[in-house]
């Protein structure tokens, strides 16, 4: 059962993320257009202080599934709801927190973004920020039960909330929009769909797989184990905010609201990127505990890191060309021309994360045999050399320059380091992984040059023109890396439920 929901759990994270998507591709310009340039950059100012709010989760969250698997595999139900009841008093206390902290932050706010600010903008940054500050404490308090459903792989119906959600959150904003709401309105119902999700999450969990809590006789010994392995997903959190947060608010600083909403959309293409290859490997996060807790040969391993980082290149590849030949008629299709500046950031930001987006199993097995400590230390040392030298980039070239100095950081920490230490240190075979990723890159030939031809030869003016040269370009893309790219595994990926559907249609 749970290989069937590790399957299905795919197959609906790529459901999920190409409606999302699709929905987006319609839903942002009239989102844009009815919300206003002006209030879209309001609410890109007021998340860029209360995203750092997630750092008081301290990245205890990234820890449950390893402890869970341990308690699972020696069968003492007891002890697994203790460990429940450990981490849910966690979330308790780091919710509180929350509180106090967003309030301090709310109050900041205004001698924060003052310089380029009305008193208007101002209270509703404030009204922004509250409702988002209140989104963060419902994700803590619900928290663990979330985390619970992943490792117990109950991928499908974390998936089918997310395709609901997903569907009935723009159709709601753009009502809100209709009736005369503005960006205050919109966070309320982001608010307000979270903590309807996680409630159907709770409920879930307490019928499907026994969620329980025992807040009493906690082992001082895990408690203590828990914040020291914590500790350094939390400085993997602190990185990432500096790394990717910290150029919306040196922007929002420097150059304002409208500068800021540019960034903004370029940014989303980076986000949409990395969710394309986080929904696999998250998929398989409670495999890779289970193998290191059952001490399984590293080359079980190796062949995860391998099939799935394949699966994934395939995909993160065919999204990166894409964009390079189709993005900037895209954002001008998209939103206007007053955001071709986007795409700049967006390539320089996808770039930045193009090779983790196919290597990120590597970090689930670094967390389950407990050896992410080099990497948080070496990525928060340049996460803080990102943002010495995204200031002055900032100033001088805006968004792009932000964008320019993550991706020449990143390249260093995420290509560099750790490519040298998964190998060296945690010992995943490294060179037997670029063997099998150069053995892809022939596939990859044929669609670049008919990529280059459409750019050159035909003038992109229509969403219409748009839609069948993309059509064109993925076609040839899925038919190249076929014959020349893809093994009998990832053939049989695709082939395999197509054959069932097409069996059952026959019955």
């Amino acid at each position: 059962m749970a290989i069937n929901q590790r399957k299905a759990g795919t197959i609906l994270s790529y459901i999920y993320l190409f409606l999302s998507n699709t929905i987006s591709i319609f839903y942002t310009p009239v989102y844009l257009g009815m919300l206003g340039q002006s209030e879209y950059g309001l609410m890109s100012t007021a998340g860029s202080l209360t995203t750092y709010l997630s750092l008081l989760s301290m990245g205890v969250g990234g820890s449950y599934i390893r402890f869970n698997a341990q308690v699972r595999a020696s069968g003492d139900k007891q002890k697994e709801y203790i460990v429940n009841g450990m981490f849910q008093t966690i979330y308790f206390i780091v919710s509180g927190v929350t509180l106090l902290v967003g309030a301090v932050l709310v109050f900041c706010s205004s001698y924060i973004f003052q310089a380029n600010y009305s008193e208007h903008e101002l209270f509703e940054i404030k009204m922004i920020m509250l409702c988002t500050i209140l989104q963060f404490v419902v994700t803590f308090c619900f928290n663990t039960t979330a985390m619970a459903l992943q490792a117990y792989e109950k991928f499908l119906f974390i998936r089918i909330c997310l395709l609901i959600a997903c569907v009935i959150q723009p159709c709601i904003n753009i009502a809100v929009l209709y009736l005369g709401g503005k960006a205050v309105a919109i966070s309320a119902i982001s608010l307000l769909t979270s903590f309807i999700t996680f409630l159907c999450y709770f409920v879930f969990a307490r019928k499907n797989i026994g969620l329980k809590f025992v807040f009493h006789g906690f082992d001082k010994n895990m408690l203590r184990s828990i914040f020291v392995f914590s500790g350094f997903l939390f400085l993997n959190s602190i990185t990432d905010q500096l790394t990717f947060s910290a150029d919306s608010i040196i922007l929002g600083i420097v150059s304002g609201p409208i500068i800021l909403a540019i960034y903004s959309v370029g940014s989303s293409f980076k986000g949409y990127f990395m969710s394309f290859s986080t929904s696999v490997s998250s998929v398989f996060a409670p495999q890779v505990n289970k193998l290191i807790a059952e001490n399984k040969d590293m080359k079980y391993l190796d062949e995860i890191f391998i099939k799935v980082g394949r699966v994934q290149f395939y995909i993160v590849s065919l999204i990166l060309s894409g964009y390079i030949f189709f993005g900037k008629q895209f954002i001008v299709l998209w939103v206007t021309s007053d955001y071709e500046g986007a795409y700049l950031i967006g390539l320089f930001l996808m770039l930045a994360v193009f090779v983790p987006s196919f290597q990120n199993v590597g970090l689930e097995i670094q967390k389950a045999k407990n050896m992410h400590k080099a990497r948080s230390v070496v990525y928060f040392l340049i996460a803080i050399v990102n943002v010495m030298i995204t200031i002055p980039m900032s100033i001088w070239w805006q968004g792009q320059g932000a964008a320019l100095a993550t991706l020449i950081c990143m390249f260093f920490g995420t290509v560099v380091f750790m490519n040298i230490y998964n190998y060296k240190k945690v010992g995943i075979n490294i060179p037997a992984f670029w063997k099998s990723i150069a053995k892809t890159l022939p596939g990859m030939i044929a669609p670049i040059i008919v990529g280059i031809c459409i750019i050159n030869f035909i003038n992109i003016n229509s969403y219409l023109t748009l839609l069948w040269t993309v059509l064109v370009y993925c076609s040839i893309y899925f038919v190249s890396i076929w014959f020349i790219s893809m093994d009998s595994y990832e053939k049989d990926l695709f082939t395999k439920p197509i054959k069932k559907l097409f069996k059952k249609f026959k019955k």
